[in-house]
C-alpha cells in the first residue's frame, strides 16, 4: 500500500498528545528525543502547518512503542483531547444545530483528522451505527489508529451531547490482554467511558437514533457554516496535492468493498479517462493499474482472513476470484502462504501493543 501512503499527511493535531504525555510522564524520553529522532528543529515542529509522512507517522509509533515499552496507554493519549483541541473540526461539531449535524462534521471531515480513514453513518430504526474504515493499510498501526480515531470520535459526541447520551464502541479486532494475561476490557473501558464491544461485524459506535434529532449544548449556526467553510478550503488544498495514483487506488478499494472489481477500461469510464490517458498517468508515477488493483483485493482479502470467519471460497469470491483455487494461488504468490496458513500464523501471533495509537 506504499503508493497510497506516500500521499497522506499526518497533521500536527495527531502529534499534539505526544508532546502532551512526553511533558507530563516521567518516561524517560523528552519531547526534544522525539524531535531528534525525527531529525525536526523545535520552531518547525511548533508550526501549526507542521505534518509528517505517513511513513515517518508509523516508524515514529513504532520508535515510542520501544522507548516506553507499553507505558503509555489509550487513556493517556485521549486525556489530551478535548473538541476545541481539533481545530476546526470541533468548533464546526461543537456549534452544530442537532447531534447530526455534528456527526456530519466528522464524518466529512475525518480524513483531516487521520488520513485515510472514512466514516459513514448508517441510521436504523432504533438503533444507528457510526461506522469506521482505514482505506490504507498502515500495518501494525491499523489497530491502534482505529481505536484512536474512535476515542476521537466519541470526545466530540461527549463534548457536544453531554455526557448521558449512552453509546458503545464496537471493534472487530479482538481485546487482548496484559502483561499478566488479564483482558484490557476494563481499560478499555475506562479510557472510553462507554460499553466496549470486541470481535464485533465492524468498528466505530452506536447510540439510539432518536439521539440524532437531539440540539446541541451550544448550537451556533454561523460559526458552524464558518468553521466548515474553512474546513472545505482545507480539504481541497489535500485534495489537490494527492497523487493520482492514490485517487486511482482509494476509488478501487472503495469499489472492491462494494463487491466491484472493474477492468482497465469501465475504471477509466468511471472516472472520465481513455484507458491509454489513466495507463500514462499512472506509468509516471512508477505503477500501473494492474499493480494497484493486486494491492487493493490483496488488502481486503488480509482483512477479511484476519477478522472473519467466511471460508477462503467465500473470501474469493468477495475479493473477484471465481475459486477458490485461483485466489489461493495468487494469495500464496504475494503472501509466500496460503491463504489459511496465512490465517493461522496471525491467530497465533500476539497481538501487538493497542494501549497508544502513536
Amino acid at each position: 500500500m506504499s503508493v497510497a501512503r506516500k500521499a497522506l499527511r499526518f497533521p500536527k493535531s495527531l502529534l499534539e498528545p505526544m508532546r502532551h504525555v512526553l511533558e507530563s510522564r516521567d518516561l524517560g524520553i523528552s519531547v526534544d528525543d522525539m524531535l531528534n529522532h525525527l531529525g525536526v528543529d523545535r520552531t518547525r515542529f511548533d508550526d501549526p502547518a507542521f505534518s509528517l509522512d505517513a511513513d515517518t507517522f508509523i516508524t515514529l509509533h513504532q520508535w515510542l512503542r520501544e522507548r516506553t515499552r507499553g507505558r503509555i496507554r489509550l487513556k493517556d493519549w485521549l486525556s489530551a483531547y478535548s473538541a476545541t483541541s481539533l481545530g476546526f473540526v470541533g468548533l464546526a461539531a461543537l456549534s452544530s444545530l442537532s447531534a447530526r449535524d455534528a456527526l456530519e462534521v466528522g464524518i466529512r471531515y475525518a480524513p483531516l483528522l487521520v488520513p485515510g480513514m472514512k466514516v459513514e453513518l448508517v441510521e436504523g430504526p432504533r438503533t444507528s451505527r457510526l461506522v469506521l474504515t482505514l482505506d490504507v493499510d498502515f500495518g501494525e498501526l491499523n489497530r491502534p489508529l482505529l481505536e484512536f480515531s474512535v476515542g476521537i470520535i466519541n470526545i466530540i459526541s461527549r463534548d457536544t451531547m453531554g455526557e448521558d447520551i449512552p453509546r458503545t464502541i464496537h471493534f472487530r479486532h479482538a481485546c487482548g490482554v496484559d502483561r499478566d494475561g488479564h483482558s484490557r476490557l476494563k481499560d478499555y473501558q475506562e479510557a472510553y467511558g462507554c460499553e466496549v464491544v470486541f470481535n464485533s461485524d465492524f468498528d466505530g459506535l452506536t447510540s439510539d437514533s432518536r439521539y440524532l434529532a437531539l440540539k446541541t449544548r451550544r448550537p451556533n449556526g454561523a460559526t458552524s457554516q464558518l468553521a466548515r467553510s474553512l474546513l472545505d478550503s482545507e480539504m481541497q488544498a489535500r485534495m489537490a496535492t494527492q497523487t493520482f495514483a492514490a485517487f486511482v487506488h482509494g476509488e478501487l478499494l472503495q469499489m472492491a468493498r462494494a463487491g466491484k472489481f472493474p477492468t482497465l477500461e469501465a475504471f477509466a469510464d468511471s472516472v472520465h479517462h481513455s484507458p491509454r490517458n489513466l495507463t500514462r498517468k499512472l506509468a509516471k508515477e512508477a505503477t500501473s493499474f494492474k499493480q494497484l488493483a493486486n494491492d487493493v483485493w490483496y488488502t481486503l482479502a488480509r482483512e477479511l482472513l484476519a477478522s472473519s470467519t467466511l471460508s477462503v471460497e467465500q473470501i474469493a469470491h468477495r475479493t473477484g476470484f471465481n475459486s477458490g483455487n485461483a485466489f489461493s494461488r495468487a494469495f500464496k504468490s504475494l503472501s509466500g502462504d496460503t491463504p489459511l496458513q496465512w490465517r493461522r500464523a496471525q491467530a497465533a501471533t500476539p497481538l501487538p501493543p493497542t494501549s497508544h495509537p502513536a
